[in-house]
């Protein structure tokens, strides 16, 4: 009886643990989860962004920084029987939503009209495997695997994800680095081809984040 007990005990802490980056020294990281790449309700990511402004044509530029959060906060159901959680972005006072699903072995962003793939992600993540982040033309490439520190944050065995996107008059360079259970702890987007006179370079370094 005793040896029953004490198996239901560790049972009910196993399914009860949660994992985030809180810990007593603010870098270590427990090792439960879930899923290759996190997408329940609840969960939640905290970003420092680096946002420079550039203006083509004068080559001025200037800096800002913000702190950006996001949160699955529900989910709705797509035709076809495709169940999608909403993930909303808040930043600066503004608010942006994507529609996040899997079909396949593909993890899909789409934009908040459900229109266009805002991006996407092949699981699991593999070396060298390549794939079209958006529509477009070209394919990002997983390069690399490493451990990367992020502020106070270790991350062992990331994958780097990097490659031109886009359609012909909308290139852009993007550079991630992706964590298994965790997502993109880092992230640079560089609008270098896109046909407009003001462009945001936009990067992304994880601060926090609590999974369910």
């Amino acid at each position: 009886m005793k040896t029953i007990l004490l198996c239901c005990t560790l049972l009910l802490f196993a399914f009860g643990c949660k994992k985030n980056n809180n810990s007593d020294n603010g870098n270590t990281i427990n090792t439960y989860a879930t899923d290759i790449f996190p997408n329940k309700v609840g969960d939640t990511w905290l970003y420092l962004v680096n946002d420079t402004t550039v203006n083509l044509f004068s080559h001025d530029s200037s800096a800002i920084q913000y702190s950006m959060s996001i949160s699955i906060t529900d989910s709705v159901q797509f035709p076809e029987g495709i169940k999608a959680n909403i993930w909303v972005y808040n930043f600066s006072g503004s608010t942006d939503t994507n529609y996040v699903f899997q079909k396949g072995d593909t993890i899909r962003f789409m934009d908040k009209t459900n229109t266009y793939i805002a991006r996407q992600y092949i699981i699991p993540l593999k070396l060298h495997n390549s794939w079209q982040y958006v529509q477009g033309i070209y394919d990002v490439t997983v390069g690399s695997q490493a451990n990367i520190i992020i502020g106070q944050n270790h991350f062992d065995d990331a994958f780097n994800i990097n490659g031109y996107q886009g359609l012909p008059d909308a290139i852009f360079y993007i550079d991630e680095w992706v964590v298994n259970n965790v997502g993109v702890v880092k992230r640079y987007f560089n609008p270098s081809g896109e046909l407009i006179n003001i462009r945001h370079v936009i990067g992304w370094s994880l601060l926090s984040f609590h999974l369910k």
